[in-house]
């Protein structure tokens, strides 16, 4: 009997000591699976600016030749489409599709919020509107500004062109989303400072795959960051600006 128990015992303190290995391999194995996916989307949004006159896709905007993701009724964003399905020629994922998203993702794949709205939630975030969406205005050095969008002259805010990007290894693209703990889910406007509230701004991130988020840049190359700095503005604020400058005038207070 003393002889079992002590095997018992060693079974338990091996299983312990295995645990914590086991929980970094599934974590590790995640953001692989990440990377790999946001790679991919990478290589599609390459693809899909070379043949749009080199011109970065929309937030949201018409559909075009490719459809789905279409938003809901009772609003002025009807009849447009999410960048997502933009890329549906070149990455045959759609966003209601689970493998589209973070395998390390729990939150909801749901959106937009209120009919006619332009949110979406999910695991991965767009650069549409880079720092900052100017609440005056919306000029912005993001990717893809929304279709009706306008500036402060009101013309039409245009596309983004890939020439317009300085930094391209340098600028986020499309990035694992924004989750604090006690969120629903990951905001899909991707800016770096979208959560200001002072009850949400002091909770932790919800951890994917180890303790860095990752981010696809302009260059197509996958990257990984702590989400404390990545959605910091006060340390990567360049990193979401295609004249890659922090703009701090921009930054939500």
């Amino acid at each position: 009997m003393i002889e079992l128990l002590v095997v018992i015992a060693i079974i338990g303190i091996l299983a312990a000591l295995l645990l914590p290995t086991l929980s970094m391999a599934k974590s590790y194995a995640r953001s692989v699976s990440c990377k790999s996916r946001l790679h991919q989307m990478g290589l599609a949004l390459q693809m899909y600016v070379h043949d749009s006159q080199n011109q970065y896709p929309r937030y949201l905007g018409p559909a075009g030749p490719s459809g789905g993701d279409a938003t809901g009724k009772g609003g002025r964003a009807v009849g447009l489409v999410y960048w997502s399905s933009k890329l549906l020629p070149y990455y045959p994922l759609n966003w209601t599709n689970s493998s589209f998203h973070c395998p390390g993702y729990s939150g909801q794949i749901s959106g937009p919020h209120i009919p006619g709205a332009i949110d979406r939630l999910g695991s991965y975030a767009y650069n549409a509107a880079g720092v900052r969406l100017d609440d005056r205005t919306h000029e912005h050095f993001g990717l893809g500004p929304v279709l009706y969008w306008k500036d402060s002259q009101g013309n039409v805010v245009q596309t983004v062109s890939e020439g317009l990007v300085s930094m391209p290894s340098e600028m986020v693209a499309i990035c694992d989303s924004s989750v604090k703990i006690g969120t629903v889910g990951g905001d899909d406007f991707g800016q770096c400072s979208g959560l200001v509230a002072s009850e949400v701004a002091t909770l932790p991130y919800v951890l994917r795959h180890g303790k860095n988020y990752n981010e696809l840049l302009c260059d197509g190359h996958v990257s990984a960051t702590s989400p404390t700095i990545l959605f910091n503005p006060s340390n990567s604020a360049a990193l979401w600006n295609y004249d890659h400058k922090p703009h701090p005038e921009m930054w939500m207070p």
